[in-house]
């Protein structure tokens, strides 16, 4: 037998669509990726009553008064939250489809497929923007509001007047449409200091040109894919991600395309989706982190979170109908007064900067109510592939370390197999001592391990230290 010795399994990133092994996760449950390690994720927590109709998209919106709104809309509504209360904007609805939300000054333009409708950010109101096409997609380039498929033309993007989100007469004041002869239905488009239009076959940029007898230019991207999902269009800064048919797709500076899922979630996010789901997915960007958020909803749903600036995703599961970035909600003093009996004796000032909102938050959508995951830990879970702890020889194992800030509530169980394909053995390890030490008795060549951390305190895990020795070839 040899000699007992110390060995590091650092927890490596989770590549599902890899072959196990041992330097990668086949599964990732309930954790963030951190630079080093995993970090927890929190459950839900619910910041407002239910909806009064299933929950259809979601945005948040800061008036020039500085004035925060959470905005959701329903199958049949569109509603403010206001004190965790909701207050119906417009009721009795046609909804063909999902929300989709664009800020222009102090108004938003909301489209859904059906009638196109404004807020106004100061009033607090809403009605139908009269002119205005049917859309499926909606962003502002400029100072014109951009809208994808109007009156469901799939091929045409459509954009308003100059400065005017209510102006739609083509040739007036420079408003405009443009058709995709090529590159098939166009579906969706992402404003900002250019226009990004997502054709099913193809990327097109919309630039513009200060000319106000042909506002835009329209320069080809990409001729050869484009994007298979409305749904999974999101964009931040000058980035915009979205599912095509090679995969996920980071597109930089309306330029470059770039592969981000290739080789690591790309086929095993498409086999939990399915092929007849695309347009089921939500897709947001964490506003607090560098990360972006696609989910297959469901009773128990999965949401695939992919961090761009360290190039890793993990999984969330949980049940979940939507999800959407924003801000938290201002407090107005209908609501203060509710919360203090005598405004006098509260321990804030009126003008204190906690009543304006405005931070930033990801918003979740359970049982209709929105929420943000902030309440207690989920249970995490890293499952590996099988590898050899000691290369072509028996490894006879004592006891594992975790290396990490749980002090309980954790599992490791670990698959034994003299050989890779073997059904194999689990052998669970004990609890864990004051010392750190959990003892854990298994023994052969091929090993692979299953933690879970349920510590409603932890912050981090990034490793097992294994106490193990090496042994013969039988």
């Amino acid at each position: 037998m040899g000699r007992v010795s110390d060995m590091r399994w650092t927890i490596p990133p989770f590549l599902p669509d890899q072959a196990p092994r041992g330097d990668v996760l086949a599964r990732c449950e309930n954790a963030f990726a951190s630079e080093a390690g995993y970090r927890p994720v929190g459950s839900f927590q619910s910041v407002s009553d239910p909806l009064g109709s299933p929950f259809a998209g979601g945005a948040s919106f800061i008036s020039g008064g500085g004035t925060a709104y959470l905005l959701a809309g329903t199958t049949d509504s569109l509603a403010r939250l206001s004190g965790g209360a909701w207050t119906d904007l417009l009721t009795g609805l046609s909804v063909p489809s999902r929300w989709q939300f664009a800020q222009f000054g102090d108004y938003v333009v909301a489209v859904n497929g059906g009638v196109t409708q404004e807020v106004d950010l100061n009033a607090g109101t809403a009605s139908a923007i009269s002119g205005a096409p049917t859309a499926v997609g909606v962003g502002v380039v400029g100072d014109h509001v951009i809208v994808a498929q109007p009156n469901g033309n799939k091929l045409r993007v459509a954009w308003s007047a100059f400065n005017d989100h209510t102006g739609w007469t083509i040739g007036t004041n420079q408003a405009g449409e443009w058709t995709g002869l090529t590159g098939g239905e166009v579906m969706g488009v992402v404003g900002g200091e250019y226009g990004i239009i997502l054709q099913r076959q193809r990327i097109v940029r919309m630039s513009r040109t200060g000319d106000a007898d042909a506002p835009f230019t329209f320069d080809e991207i990409t001729n050869n894919f484009g994007c298979a999902s409305k749904a999974s269009i999101v964009a931040v800064g000058r980035t915009v991600f979205f599912l095509s048919d090679r995969g996920f797709i980071a597109l930089d500076d309306g330029q470059v395309p770039r592969p981000i899922g290739n080789e690591k979630f790309d086929r095993s996010f498409r086999a939990e989706l399915g092929e007849d789901a695309f347009e089921n997915v939500w897709a947001a960007v964490d506003p607090q982190n560098t990360r972006v958020m696609w989910g297959i909803p469901g009773n128990t749903g999965t949401v695939w979170a992919y961090d761009w600036a360290l190039d890793k995703v993990t999984t969330i599961k949980m049940p979940f109908q939507g999800f959407f970035s924003g801000f938290e909600n201002s407090i107005d003093l209908d609501t203060l007064a509710g919360l203090y009996s005598d405004l006098d004796a509260m321990p804030y000032t009126l003008d204190d900067p906690r009543w304006s909102g405005g931070a930033p938050r990801m918003y979740f959508v359970q049982d209709n109510e929105v929420g943000t995951l902030t309440g207690v830990n989920m249970v995490s879970r890293f499952v590996s592939g099988r590898f050899m702890v000691n290369d072509n020889l028996n490894t006879r194992l004592r006891a594992v370390w975790p290396e990490g800030d749980a002090t309980s509530g954790i599992t490791v169980k670990v698959a034994q197999a003299q050989r890779r394909g073997d059904p194999g053995l689990s052998r669970t390890g004990s609890n864990m001592q004051a010392s750190g030490r959990m003892p854990l008795q298994a023994r052969g060549k091929w090993m692979a391990f299953d933690v879970t951390v349920n510590d409603p305190n932890w912050t981090y895990m990034d490793a097992l230290l294994l106490e193990q020795s090496a042994g013969g070839v039988r």
